[in-house]
């Protein structure tokens, strides 16, 4: 499908900036058809492994997630359950589509999950894809912690928007362009509609929202492809700029008085119409994420944070590495996290626009090819 551009560019800032990414290789993949990928070790192991479970891998510390600073009181207490039946406090999914691997990670943060009453994961995440396979779909949704409901407001937003997305690319008309502002009101209604149902007021479902769709098959003989993106609140897109995240879509959270965390204005189901959406080209090699606040505000403002994920998430990592990761600790975050990186294939541009994906056994080498 055709992705219509946007009526005024992102904020007036111009395109974004293309990268070439020729110094990156993506994983190797051994005969046997699973991919190499370099996982976070850990901390080294203190003396030997106990008598009769040398065989056995070493539970990781308490501890192993990455640290800056000083880190949270929060992050070293346990983690409570709830007062009502919720969600489980982490997701996480890894897989691969076309041109495309993807990894996503979401949890509940540290100032949610270890003093009573302990509250849900109000973050939530969708991944989805078309019929064809041709359009890798993403949606994060962070539900507003002061909504009595946020978590459901969250849940509903991020499910409402994959299903639009997913039938309108599945029509026969499927080459009518994309309508944000159709995707958030459909969105909005469905919060409102479901709060209704339970009783509750739309302000107790207030969320914020972004989705994208990327091709998951280049459209120039170069490999590069467009990417779609809509969003409403403070859920923010990244992209990897040799040795550091850049910001690249969303509401900024800057103010006459530097960068405000707290800063946000529009929310679903309230104010659908203050969608905005953008184009963004990207070529064989390129890295993006959509997150949370939670990962964003530590982007924009931990410098050693950024620096950090952008050398880890260089390359697809496997899920419970990067899981870890998302889970980072640092003073003051104690928000829920969110984060859903993807990564284009840097040979996607070998393959001439129009063919077809070889079979997983074609290009992975091995009998079984890629893992089901």
């Amino acid at each position: 499908m055709p992705l219509s551009a946007p009526a005024a560019p992102y904020g007036g800032a111009g395109a974004p900036v293309r990268q070439e990414q020729a110094g990156r290789a993506w994983p190797a993949a051994p005969r046997n058809g699973v991919p190499v990928v370099d996982g976070w070790q850990g901390p080294a192991p203190m003396g030997p492994a106990p008598v009769g479970l040398a065989a056995r891998s070493r539970a990781p510390a308490a501890d192993a997630v990455p640290r800056f600073g000083a880190g949270s009181k929060a992050q070293r207490f346990p983690w409570l359950l709830p007062v009502r039946p919720a969600a489980s406090g982490v997701a996480a999914d890894e897989a691969r589509l076309g041109d495309l691997a993807v990894r996503a990670a979401s949890l509940v943060g540290p100032g949610h999950r270890c003093q009573e009453p302990a509250t849900a994961r109000q973050d939530a995440y969708r991944l989805a894809r078309d019929a064809t396979g041709d359009h890798l779909l993403l949606a994060v949704a962070d539900g507003v912690s002061s909504s009595a409901h946020a978590e459901l407001g969250a849940t509903v937003a991020a499910s409402t928007a994959v299903n639009h997305l997913r039938r309108r690319l599945d029509e026969p008309d499927g080459a009518a362009p994309l309508s944000a502002a159709e995707l958030f009101e459909e969105t909005a209604t469905a919060m409102r509609r479901e709060a209704a149902r339970r009783g509750l007021d739309p302000s107790d479902v207030c969320a914020v929202l972004f989705t994208a769709v990327i091709p998951t098959r280049p459209s120039t003989p170069t490999g590069a492809r467009t990417m779609w993106a809509a969003w409403l609140g403070d859920a923010s897109l990244w992209r990897l700029d040799e040795d550091r995240w850049r910001y690249a879509a969303g509401d900024r959270k800057s103010t006459s008085g530097g960068y405000d965390s707290n800063a946000l204005q529009d929310t679903l189901p309230a104010d659908p119409h203050a969608v905005r959406e953008t184009l963004l080209d990207l070529r064989p090699g390129d890295v993006v994420s959509l997150v949370s606040d939670g990962v964003g505000d530590g982007l924009a403002t931990i410098e050693e944070l950024n620096a950090y994920l952008a050398d880890r998430w260089r390359t697809p990592l496997p899920v419970a590495a990067y899981l870890s990761d998302v889970g980072f600790d640092a003073e003051r975050f104690l928000d829920d996290r969110t984060s859903v990186t993807v990564w284009v294939d840097p040979d996607a541009r070998s393959r001439p626009p129009g063919r077809g994906i070889a079979p997983a056994s074609e290009r992975y080498g091995g009998p079984g090819g890629w893992p089901a």
